[in-house]
């Protein structure tokens, strides 16, 4: 019984709002996936190769990455019009990531354990807050990893996945309730924090443990641009303005609004009575929309709008389940988190 709890937790008790089916507009927009917070064989602490890095990029269709060594930027040497050397290093104020050596990222903003990560500083205007790293979920409740790592050694020769159902570890509520209480404002990302520990090195890509080939489908950057994207610069200034999505495990959806002036994409500013768009086509799924960290409206229709009455911060979230009874949902997993979409009125 407690193996099935493991399985089947975290549960919800959701109401589902009145909604209407509703095929969403046609658009011309630009979309890339990215991966943030990846380490190679230049940081002290992982083994990865910029060729495997490379391999993992062509086999899970990834547009860019950014990679971000310890106190290293050696891989600058590697650097292609793909893949872009960063930073990350211990600063006064905490952990920070440095994308392509320009954009700052405050990295692990949940990981209280040690010192060198909690953030102390101030949650400034232009830094980017890295709402999901893989290392936080990790560690934000040891106790309850480890009882899901055995649960998932049972299940192994059924799943064939050590990490199933990871996202089950995201405590999504309490760090909703960080970010709007302390860092609302910033942008967010998600960051891989990849560290290849293990490396079995045959053949030109080896096998790697945790690998590249596997990591980039976990977590994943999606960003829109009304306009293609050719050059580093170019994706600094998306992920910058916070166009983008977190997609888990490879769940992507199609987000935008449009009012008055047109259409707009994640991070800009939406006009009052303007319109969101949303569309998902995979089944067992909620979608829940977030006015400033509260939550506004719920469905599991699969193409559907909302008309914004009211100013505020909206944004998304996007979760899977195993199954539900009435209103009560089993296994409530988060698998999209957008960034945001300002709504505002007449200046």
């Amino acid at each position: 019984m407690l193996i099935l709890y493991l399985e089947f937790r975290p549960f919800k008790v959701l109401k589902l709002y009145k909604a209407e089916e509703e095929s969403i507009p046609s658009h011309n927009l630009y979309t890339y996936n990215v991966i943030v917070h990846v380490h190679t064989q230049f940081s002290f602490d992982s083994l990865g190769k910029p060729s495997d890095v490379k391999k993992a990029m062509e086999i899970n269709n990834i547009d860019y990455v950014f990679i971000t060594d310890h106190d290293n930027l050696d891989y600058k040497y590697f650097e292609d019009d793909k893949v872009f050397a960063g930073i990350e290093k211990n600063t006064p104020d905490g952990r920070l990531l440095l994308l392509g050596n320009q954009l700052p990222v405050i990295s692990h903003p949940h990981n209280f354990d040690f010192d060198h990560y909690r953030w102390k500083g101030e949650f400034r205007k232009g830094y980017l807050y890295e709402f999901i790293d893989i290392k936080d979920i990790v560690v934000w409740n040891k106790f309850f990893t480890g009882v899901c790592l055995i649960k998932n050694l049972l299940f192994l020769p059924i799943s064939r996945n050590l990490i199933h159902k990871w996202n089950c570890l995201i405590p999504i509520d309490k760090w909703r309730e960080l970010y709007f209480t302390r860092a609302i404002g910033l942008n967010i990302i998600g960051g891989l924090d990849l560290h290849v520990k293990v490396v079995y090195q045959e053949k030109t890509h080896g096998v790697l443990i945790p690998s590249y080939k596997s990591g980039f489908k976990w977590l994943i950057n999606k960003v829109y641009s009304k306009e293609p994207l050719n050059s580093k610069e170019d994706v600094l200034k998306s992920l910058s303005n916070g166009n983008l999505y977190l997609s888990i495990n490879q769940n992507f959806i199609d987000i935008f609004a449009i009012d008055k002036e047109g259409i707009k994409i994640l991070g800009e500013r939406v006009c009052k009575d303007g319109k969101i768009y949303f569309s998902f086509d995979k089944s067992k799924r909620v979608k829940i929309l977030f006015k400033d960290g509260k939550k506004v409206f719920i469905t599991d229709k699969k193409h559907f709008s909302y008309k914004l009455k009211e100013e505020g911060i909206y944004h998304l979230e996007v979760y899977e389940y195993d199954f539900r009874i009435f209103n009560l949902y089993f296994g409530f997993r988060p698998v999209v988190i957008t960034n945001f979409f300002e709504v505002a009125g007449e200046e």
